[in-house]
């Protein structure tokens, strides 16, 4: 998991990720932030990180809302369904529920303080 589920913490490739996938329309500067990225230039990298942080943190935190409601929605839809015909519902919301506290963990820990409550 890229996500820390105990602290809420977030692992250092989701925001090369999010940060590279933000640089697509600027061919050159995502061209010279992966090749920070390849080489370990560790004060690059972090420089270009501290530069867009609003806007990767912008999109993780739209990553993780959309997904607390779709977990919602997922539980709405195991919970109509009859357990003795489907029997792994149980193990299904046991693990949404896990992904869920990790993710509320993430927003609380990681994503509101820099982002805010919105």
């Amino acid at each position: 998991m890229l996500f820390y589920h105990e602290n809420g913490g977030i692992s250092e490739e989701v925001f090369d990720v999010l940060l590279f996938e933000h640089l697509s329309g600027e061919w050159q500067t995502q061209k010279d932030f992966y090749n920070a990225c390849m080489n370990g230039d560790v004060d690059t990298k972090a420089a270009y990180h501290q530069q867009y942080l609003g806007d990767v943190m912008g999109r993780l935190k739209k990553h993780v809302d959309t997904f607390l409601i779709e977990l919602d929605k997922f539980d709405e839809k195991a919970a109509s369904k009859d357990i003795e015909t489907h029997t792994r519902i149980p193990k299904i919301m046991a693990h949404n529920a896990f992904v869920r506290e990790a993710f509320i963990r993430v927003k609380q820990n990681s994503i509101d303080p820099v982002v805010g409550y919105e």
